[in-house]
């Protein structure tokens, strides 16, 4: 049993402040070579990662995710994609359709699950990897908001879609003081045994128990006696950020579909 594995995935934590300290050429290829070892669909790394390293592309990256300056300042800023272009370039390189005789087909809904799986997976090796390397690491979800002004600053053709997208850098404290933010009980309703479970409310209050009492602790009810479904709904499911990533997503799928 790998204890220090164990350790370091249970005391993972997001870091959104980092040191102005560069991280090394050595530590930067340690980095990249873990990610490369996540697993992936018959191995063919269905996914490509723009390592953003232009300060001026780092902070139009800022601004189009809801202006978040931390992404701004960090060392490091991956953004994982969804990539079956390059698939599509190499079957073209190969003249695969003319040794088999086989049509091409078009690029469907299948290829961008499979390559999204790819890309997300290898981004969590990626933030397993940096945590033992010394490094934070912090997952932006807005990166698949205002698909038009990403696709254009990054140049993305129709088939490398945004999956993701992580900063990273030495955490500019040391000492994480805040408590690990809390997680469901093993034995929750997340886990199904044989076939999905219709939950009942009992089964989701058991479920969302200590994150009640996290934000009951923290203050973080938006009205007296509110659950962590209230927070939630007025926070981010009825956001206009919630909308923006809906029509956003749906932009970047259709053109995945359309274009050809």
């Amino acid at each position: 049993m790998n204890t220090e594995t164990i350790t370091l995935i249970e005391q993972r934590k997001s870091c959104r402040a980092f040191k102005k300290e560069e991280v090394s050429k050595e530590v930067l290829d340690q980095l990249k070579y873990l990610t490369l070892r996540a697993p992936s669909a018959g191995n063919m790394e269905l996914y490509s990662i723009i390592e953003v390293t232009d300060n001026k592309i780092k902070e139009e990256l800022a601004e189009i995710c809801d202006n978040q300056k931390m992404i701004a300042n960090a060392p490091i800023v991956w953004v994982f994609l969804a990539d079956n272009n390059k698939w599509e370039k190499y079957f073209t390189y190969s003249s695969s359709e003319e040794k088999f005789n086989k049509p091409r087909r078009a690029t469907g809904l299948g290829d961008m699950h499979l390559c999204m799986q790819d890309a997300i997976i290898a981004s969590q090796n990626a933030v397993i990897a940096a945590e033992a390397l010394g490094l934070g690491s912090c997952f932006i979800g807005d990166i698949i908001e205002n698909y038009e002004r990403l696709q254009k600053l990054l140049s993305l053709p129709s088939h490398a879609i945004p999956a993701a997208m992580l900063i990273m850098g030495y955490p500019l404290n040391e000492k994480k003081s805040d408590a690990i933010t809390p997680r469901p009980d093993t034995a929750s309703a997340i886990f199904m045994e044989n076939g999905y479970k219709d939950l009942t409310k009992e089964d989701i209050y058991s479920e969302y128990k200590k994150h009640q009492a996290y934000f009951e602790g923290k203050k973080l009810m938006p009205i007296e006696n509110g659950t962590v479904a209230d927070y939630y709904y007025n926070r981010k499911y009825t956001s206009s950020f919630m909308d923006e990533m809906n029509r956003s997503a749906k932009t970047f799928i259709d053109r995945w579909i359309n274009e050809q």
